[in-house]
This record gives structure tokens, sequence and C-alpha cells, in this order.
């Protein structure tokens, strides 16, 4: 099984992407390891090792993909099963966002200054506003485009019930 789970910052992806993992025994990749230099969110990868990352996570049987970056969700498009788009609320992101605080991160083993939660805030903030593939019209449009089953879910109650629906099917 490979999936591709998409959306805002603070949509919930990690949660699901870990807990399909869970039921499905595959591995999570996170979108931002490939985008991000190790350590932290300031120095991004050259785009050839971010290519060689994609084309070696890709050989993988199985994987589950998730992360806002659309651009890199869509190289993973040919070879997936599933995409997912976690359309959530804006404030259902915000809360979540300053819930984790510094700890929103740390799932991926990376340091986050109060600076920067502020920043992420103000940048996940735009969700709806930007127009590239990190966005909301980027993941619809990726979501258009796949030639897979889709899967949108619009609310933490639809990511859940997924789960739960997931785990009676094994």
């Amino acid at each position: 099984m490979r999936i591709i789970i998409t959306g805002n910052s603070g949509s919930g992806k990690p949660w699901l992407a870990t807990h399909l993992a869970e039921i499905h025994h595959c591995q999570v990749i996170h979108l931002d390891h490939i985008f991000w230099q190790p350590g932290g969110f300031s120095e991004k990868r050259y785009p050839e090792v971010v290519n060689q990352m994609i084309a070696d996570a890709k050989r993988e049987e199985s994987w589950i993909v998730e992360g806002v970056f659309g651009e890199l969700a869509e190289k993973f498009m040919d070879r997936a099963d599933f995409f997912i788009w976690l359309d959530t609320d804006w404030s259902l992101c915000r809360d979540r966002l300053r819930q984790r605080g510094l700890e929103s991160c740390r799932h991926m083993g990376r340091e986050q200054s109060e600076q920067d939660l502020l920043e992420l805030l103000d940048w996940a903030s735009r969700y709806y506003e930007r127009k590239n593939a990190r966005s909301y019209d980027g993941h619809k449009a990726l979501m258009e485009r796949f030639n897979g089953e889709k899967i949108h879910l619009r609310s933490e109650a639809d990511a859940i019930q997924m789960v739960e629906k997931s785990i009676t099917q094994g």
C-alpha cells in the first residue's frame, strides 16, 4: 500500500500517517525530512539530494508520504494507490499548532524556536491565500490530477473514522 497525505500545517498529517502505518505495517516518509537539512527548518536540501531521496523512497513496496510540500508529494503520485487530503478548518489547524507549541516538530527530531513557531502560524494562516503547491489550491489540484483512489477528509472526526475503519478492515 502506498499513500500520499497532504494538508495544511496543523491538519493532522503525521498523526494520520502514523496510525495508518501501524495498521498497514509500512513506513512513514515525512516530506519535511526530505525538504530540510537535518536539525531544523532553516536550510533546504540541494535539489539533487531531494530527488535522490524521493527516488529511493519510491522504490519501497509500501509507504505513507505526508507533508505540506505538494511539489514533492506530486513526485510520488505515479506510484501511489491513495491520495488523502486533510482539508480541515484553519481554526483547528491554528489551535493544534498553538497547543503543540515548540513541541510541534519534535516528532521529527527537529528544534523550533518561539520565533519559528510564530512564523509557522503566520505562514499556515495563509493556506487559502497562497497560490502554489503548498496551498489549498495546490493540494486541491493535486487531488484532482491523481489517478488512484482519492479521499477528502474535511474534519478531525473524518480522520478518526478513517483510522477506525482501517483497524476493522485490518
